[in-house]
């Protein structure tokens, strides 16, 4: 049978903590916690993270963008892109012509 749902303990200090979380009930703000932090650690994406956290990916990406945490990655593969598009719109070639 699969498990809906487990109990946790955690200790008394957590609670101011978890009370300054986004959510309307401690389970509410320990469900965005973690969401938060799975994401974080990229062990979840980010329209799971959204989900688990019980919210729309917007509310999720408004959340992150509230905390400053980056929900884009930007590689050099992106940069390599972008500065050959500039290029083209500046009418340069890629061989520097």
């Amino acid at each position: 049978m699969a498990m809906d749902s487990f109990q946790i303990n955690v200790p008394n200090e957590f609670y101011p903590l978890l009370d300054e979380l986004e959510g309307p009930n401690l389970d509410a703000k320990a469900k965005v916690s973690l969401a938060l932090g799975l994401f974080v650690n990229d062990q979840v994406t980010l329209a799971r993270a959204a989900q688990l956290a019980g919210k729309s990916l917007s509310e999720f990406i408004d959340l992150l963008r509230s905390k400053n945490i980056p929900w884009m990655e930007y590689t050099e593969e992106h940069l390599k892109d972008d500065e050959r598009v500039v290029k083209e719109m500046l009418g340069e070639t890629s061989d520097g012509e």
